[in-house]
C-alpha cells in the first residue's frame, strides 16, 4: 500500500478525519561528489487524488555525512515543478542536518489547480538560517501527478562532499 498502511483505515466513520500517509521513506539515498543538482528524493501525488480544502504536509529530513574544506550545500524543496523554499548556500560540516517542511493548502482542482505553500528550510550549521517562504501555486494540473522534491547542489564536486537523505514523508492531513 503506498497510502495508509493501516488495512482497516476507512471502515470507521472517524478513520475520513485523520492524516493519510501518502509516501513515507527512509530510505538512506545520497548525494555526492558532484555540482549537477539532483533529487535526493522525490514522490508523485497520484493524478485526481487531490480535492479542494486538502492540506498536504510534506516533511524531509537529511544529514550531511561528509564535507569538504568550506564547499556549500543548497536545499530546494519543490512542489509540482515549483521552487516553494530554497535555503541559502551554507558552508555545512559532518553530521549538519537539513529539515525541510511544508504545508500545502489546495483552493482549486483541475488543469488549472491552485495551491498556497507556506514552507520553511532550516539546518544547524555554524552559520544556521531559516528560510520562510509562501508560494502561489498555479496551473497546477491535478488531472495529473504532482512530484515533490527535496533538490541538493553542491557547490564544488568533491568526494567528501555528501548528504544523506534520512526521512521523506508526505501526509494529506
Amino acid at each position: 500500500m503506498g497510502y495508509n498502511k493501516n488495512p482497516l483505515y476507512g471502515s470507521n466513520s472517524f478513520d475520513h478525519n485523520q492524516s493519510q500517509i501518502l509516501h513515507a521513506t527512509a530510505v538512506q539515498s545520497t548525494h555526492s561528489d558532484s555540482t549537477d543538482a539532483a533529487d535526493l528524493c522525490s514522490f508523485s501525488i497520484p493524478a485526481d487524488k487531490l480535492e479542494v480544502g486538502d492540506i498536504l504536509r510534506i516533511s524531509v529530513r537529511a544529514t550531511v555525512t561528509d564535507n569538504n574544506s568550506t564547499d556549500t550545500l543548497t536545499p530546494i524543496l519543490n512542489f509540482g515543478g515549483t521552487a516553494i523554499a530554497t535555503g541559502a548556500a551554507l558552508d555545512v560540516n559532518d553530521s549538519d542536518v537539513i529539515w525541510a517542511d511544508a504545508i500545502v493548502s489546495v483552493t482549486a482542482i483541475g488543469a488549472s489547480g491552485t495551491m498556497t505553500a507556506h514552507s520553511e528550510i532550516r539546518t544547524d550549521a555554524a552559520a544556521a538560517t531559516v528560510v520562510y517562504a509562501t508560494t502561489a501555486l498555479t496551473s497546477k494540473d491535478t488531472t495529473g501527478a504532482l512530484a515533490i522534491a527535496l533538490n541538493v547542489d553542491w557547490s564544488v564536486a568533491h568526494a567528501e562532499n555528501i548528504v544523506r537523505l534520512d526521512s521523506f514523508i508526505v501526509e494529506l492531513i
